[in-house]
């Protein structure tokens, strides 16, 4: 059984075409066509149902998913039995992140991260928590960073985390920025800018909102952390969002925190990969910079 021909029944599977894979493969259609047809005819049986232009496994194809994975982690780990120099560990490691950690832990670890390991190819998707633990259970990440109650589930493992501080912003020309002792009251009567609406933050600002028997006014939304920043320094409006936002170096944004003095919120933002991934190099090397990171934040 060829090694490649499991990776383009993979493709094929998480991508949902035969198209899709082959471009991101770098083959043409008909490369991982053949592939598919020849663990096929070596297994005896159809892997996929192809129903017009959709994809989809066969009983067969679900059996073989779980072991296609195994076997091909096990080959990422025979490729490092005797690999000593860290510069020449190669492949690609596959993140899944909350768009406002990008800017901030991301960008931080990111440079260190490449002059250790330079051969590695960094590969980062951007998705709301509930999509980031999809990805990681369908095999499509090999790590994840999320922000939320810290989870804990039998086929995850969780090996550092960090408490962080959510915070109201306002512009410095806002008519609440500098005063003390705001109420949460206070800061609902004004316009917010918030992100969708399936995100943790946003759901903990919404259910303080309904203990005040208040409505939010939110009459700029958009998924990006960083364009509210930006809107929120041209005072369009308030936010609520973590700290880090506002501290991190790569917000250039000028911004105040509110002093609100009935509610105050912390999350934990934490890495994730399953159970049954091999710790790889390449994510092992990721984690040790971000434990460091979360480390001097926290002193």
């Amino acid at each position: 059984m060829e090694f490649r021909n499991l990776y383009s029944f993979l493709k094929v599977h998480d991508l949902g075409s035969f198209s899709k894979a082959a471009e991101d493969l770098g083959y043409a259609q008909s490369t991982v066509t053949l592939h598919i047809q020849q663990l096929e005819d070596e297994l005896g049986v159809p892997l996929f149902d192809r129903i017009g232009r959709k994809n989809s496994l066969t009983p067969y194809g679900t059996q073989l998913l779980d072991y296609a994975r195994k076997i091909l982690q096990l080959q990422e780990q025979v490729k490092f039995i005797s690999s000593t120099d860290r510069t020449k560990i190669g492949g690609t490691l596959h993140l899944g992140m909350v768009e406002s950690i990008t800017g901030s832990l991301l960008l931080s670890v990111i440079g260190e991260y490449r002059r250790r390991l330079p051969e590695v190819n960094v590969e980062l998707r951007v998705a709301v928590s509930s999509d980031l633990f999809a990805m990681l259970r369908q095999g499509t990440a090999d790590l994840i960073f999320t922000i939320g109650d810290r989870l804990s589930a039998p086929d995850l493992v969780c090996p550092c985390s960090h408490r962080e501080r959510s915070v109201f912003i306002a512009s410095p020309r806002n008519r609440l920025a500098g005063k003390k002792r705001l109420t949460a009251a206070d800061v609902f009567a004004e316009p917010f800018i918030l992100t969708g609406d399936n995100t943790f933050l946003q759901h903990e600002l919404f259910k303080k909102a309904g203990e005040c028997g208040l409505n939010i006014k939110s009459p700029l939304r958009t998924e990006s952390s960083k364009i509210i920043c930006e809107l929120v320094a041209q005072d369009l409006g308030v936010s609520f969002l973590p700290e880090y936002m506002v501290r991190s170096p790569f917000q250039r944004s000028e911004l105040a925190v509110l002093d609100v003095s009935d509610f105050s919120h912390s999350f934990s933002m934490c890495v994730y990969y399953h159970r049954d991934k091999w710790l790889t190099p390449q994510m092992a090397e990721l984690i040790e910079l971000v434990q460091a990171y979360w480390g001097k934040m926290s002193n």
